[in-house]
């Protein structure tokens, strides 16, 4: 009922659209079905349209959680739509080389966080124990944390953790290990990720992983929270491993470098304070707003004949 209610109302919404001078389409506008709107949207005495997309939503795959709309979803639209659109921004170059099969027009603009609002904590690091080992996500993405179970399991074999677990959607427990479900509100979420001495960002390497933008790797380093992330996809791009982070790729390595950052609190400091600058310089609203604003503003002035549609940016 509630997904019929939406629907609905963004059907009502596209009434307004002859107002505007640009659609900025995040994703689909409806997550199953064929792409008969986008087709609509693209007809001449539209505005033009660009297409913005963070994760590999043209792969079949489909989470545990919404498996029961897998026979509703067609992955085969999104080329569709980045066929109609006018221009297109990808999250990180993997999804801007598919892109690039079907539109010539493609912008590259990484995931970012506001640096004003996801600081770290304001009395510095944090002196309690035992330290807390942090996973934030989503009921998609709670199949990795579950996953990360024989690791940490290992790991508190030998050093005292507590894991606090939040956004799951459900209670995750590992027998072994001393956990917390925390429950996870958008209001409360830069305190959840400053509650953490350490976050755990762990993926499977698979073609669904490469195409993620790192986000809640992101997110941690901007709050001054040290990283151990799967050695998958952008990670390692964002994770300059021993630096502002760790990567791994085995359990044996998962183990090691969480157990390095649990033993040495100058290590997670150091790490913390790389990670923060990171953010700034290369993830940050403020660094990415300029790019974004001036993609819009080039495709108005393309469809008004001001200029020659750009190729692909990064």
């Amino acid at each position: 009922m509630a997904f019929a209610r939406l629907s609905i109302d963004r059907l009502l919404a596209l009434r307004k659209l002859p107002d505007f001078d640009v659609i900025l389409l995040y994703r689909e506008i409806f997550p199953i079905g064929p792409a008969v709107v986008e087709r609509l949207l693209a007809r001449r005495g539209h505005p033009p349209i660009v297409f913005d997309f963070d994760d590999a939503i043209f792969l079949p795959a489909v989470s545990h959680a919404n498996r029961f709309i897998s026979a509703l979803k067609y992955p085969g639209k999104v080329k569709t739509i980045i066929r109609s659109a006018d221009h297109v921004i990808a999250g990180n170059d993997y999804l801007a080389s598919y892109a690039e099969r079907y539109n010539r027009s493609v912008t590259t603009i990484p995931t970012c966080v506001d640096t004003d609002r996801f600081v770290p904590r304001a009395d510095g690091a944090r002196t309690a124990t035992p330290p807390v080992v942090g996973w934030i996500g989503s009921p998609t993405t709670a199949i990795y944390i579950a996953d990360l179970a024989p690791v940490l399991r290992r790991v508190a074999e030998t050093d005292a953790f507590v894991a606090r677990i939040s956004g799951a959607g459900a209670a995750i427990e590992m027998p072994g290990v001393r956990m917390e479900n925390a429950r996870w509100s958008l209001d409360d979420e830069v305190r959840l990720f400053n509650t953490c001495d350490i976050g755990v960002y762990p993926l499977t390497d698979d073609e669904w992983s490469r195409g993620k933008c790192g986000f809640k790797a992101i997110q941690f380093m901007a709050c001054g929270v040290p990283v151990v992330a799967s050695a998958v996809g952008v990670n390692r791009e964002i994770i300059q491993d021993g630096v502002n982070g760790f990567l791994a790729s085995s359990e044996a390595e998962w183990v090691d470098k969480i157990r390095r950052l649990l033993n040495d609190a100058t290590l997670r400091r150091r790490m913390a304070e790389a990670g923060r600058r990171t953010v700034e310089r290369s993830y940050s609203l403020h660094v990415h707003a300029p790019a974004l604003a001036s993609t819009l503003r080039n495709v108005v002035d393309v469809r008004r004949g001001g200029r020659t549609a750009a190729a692909r940016v990064s």
